[in-house]
């Protein structure tokens, strides 16, 4: 689940006019540059299910976010001020975030007499968004002197969503055999879902695939509507939990090129998984 077009914070909120209101989650949005624009809106609901605010899970995600991608955009004076940095280290022991100072002093000095600040970073498709409170100067045991605050309570993920994804029933798992080159193998993997744009997995172990890979040779086995030779680029590869506190990976691919043979295929599979699972709903 996922959010829009300006930055949501644990906050107030400003609409354009620049009348604060507040949302029942206490987002705040930020008008400014710096937020990389997502294309629609979502409502407080698809907010509140994108919110982690477990201790263990938030530390996952932002190590996660420092292994994939670690340049963020730091945020502070309510949107007017900021400056991009990356994330060096998190501690659970004393629940502190590291990360680098901006190449400016004077925005260095202004970051360090603020309250607050907004992290926004992106990794694999995803944008994860969470606050910091009163930044301090400290120094590693490098001697480097970097920023610190302390690990936020509540982290919020993002994702574009161009096309309805369907999650597929996962009792009698639909399939995808992926012929692997490097090195020779093959993987037939369980659909999490689907939609004409693209299909998602889910791994109980580290997946043998990197973003932005390319698989040329994918069947998708959809049983009685058929087969589908299929292109698919890997997009994200997103690290996160169990409600049992074990490690999954969910990995969502594009269809680079899809004839209009396939997509209407999946259309029609898509809506025949509908229609038997509102028939099971009635029964």
């Amino acid at each position: 689940m996922y959010c829009q077009d300006n930055i949501c914070t644990p906050q107030d909120q400003w609409d354009e006019s620049g009348e604060k209101t507040v949302s029942p989650l206490g987002f705040t949005k930020l008008n400014t540059a710096a937020a990389d624009p997502m294309s629609s809106s979502y409502s407080e609901e698809e907010i509140e299910r994108c919110t982690l605010t477990g201790k263990r899970e938030i530390l996952f995600q932002i190590r996660s976010l420092i292994r994939q991608s670690p340049r963020v955009s730091v945020i502070f004076d309510e949107g007017r001020e900021s400056f991009l940095s990356v994330l060096i280290d998190i501690s659970a022991d004393d629940a502190t975030l590291y990360f680098d100072r901006g190449g400016s002093e004077e925005t260095n000095r202004a970051f360090l007499n603020s309250d607050r600040c907004q992290f926004v970073g992106h990794a694999g498709g995803i944008r994860t968004q969470f606050t910091g409170e009163r930044p301090r100067l400290v120094k590693l045991p490098s001697g480097e002197q970097v920023f610190a605050v302390a690990v936020p309570d509540s982290l919020l993920r993002l994702q574009r969503r161009d096309t309805f994804r369907l999650q597929l029933p996962m009792t009698k798992p639909y399939l995808c055999r992926i012929q692997l080159e490097d090195p020779p193998k093959e993987l037939a993997l369980p659909i999490y879902d689907i939609s004409v744009g693209g299909v998602g997995f889910l791994f109980t172990e580290e997946p043998p695939l990197e973003t932005m890979r390319r698989l040329d040779e994918c069947v998708l086995d959809l049983r009685e509507s058929g087969l589908l030779r299929v292109v698919l680029e890997v997009r994200y590869i997103l690290a996160t939990q169990s409600r049992q506190d074990k490690p999954i990976w969910h990995v969502g691919c594009s269809f680079p090129k899809l004839s209009s043979a396939a997509e209407t295929t999946i259309q029609r599979f898509m809506a025949k998984i509908e229609i038997e699972r509102r028939a099971l709903a009635i029964d």
